[in-house]
């Protein structure tokens, strides 16, 4: 498998486990592997997106996911850490989707990118219908990414 289709296995991985376990409850004990999954997606893409990692918004990216699941696996927190989380994610989607010509049409990356703004969105207002929509836009969009749509 190359180093490019290990790190988008990776990151639709982590998409697809972030929206099942959002839509089913119980699967929430899922959470450590999600966070691994965010760091190591964070990771690949700083060391192996060939082309795409010196790009202000993948370098941005690779830091969300890292923060992301680092948060998370050390139990991190901090007051704002909602509202600095929101805004980096917005940052990121709204950064990478500036960039759709050069994805040549991949459904998966439009839909972790939208992915990204929702995130972004909820974590800066409350908006209880959000959180569904994110998780079928994370699912979506990690099968896609992982079937190479």
């Amino acid at each position: 498998m190359s180093k490019k289709k290990l790190t988008v296995v990776v990151l639709g991985a982590f998409l697809i486990l972030s929206g099942l376990a959002g839509l089913i409850a119980g699967i929430g004990n899922l959470g450590l592997v999600i966070a691994i999954l965010a760091t190591a997606a964070g990771v690949l893409i700083l060391m192996y997106a060939t082309g795409v990692s010196f790009r202000v918004g993948w370098t941005v990216a690779a830091v969300y996911l890292i923060a992301k699941g680092l948060i998370s696996i050390l139990g991190l927190s901090f007051s704002g850490m909602g509202m600095v989380m929101g805004i980096l994610a917005l940052a990121v989607g709204g950064l990478l989707l500036i960039r759709i010509p050069k994805i040549k049409g991949n459904v998966g990356y439009l839909l972790f990118f939208a992915w990204l703004i929702l995130v972004g969105l909820a974590g800066l207002v409350s908006m209880p219908p959000l959180g569904m929509v994110i998780d079928i836009v994370a699912l979506a969009g990690g099968i896609l990414l992982i079937l190479d749509v």
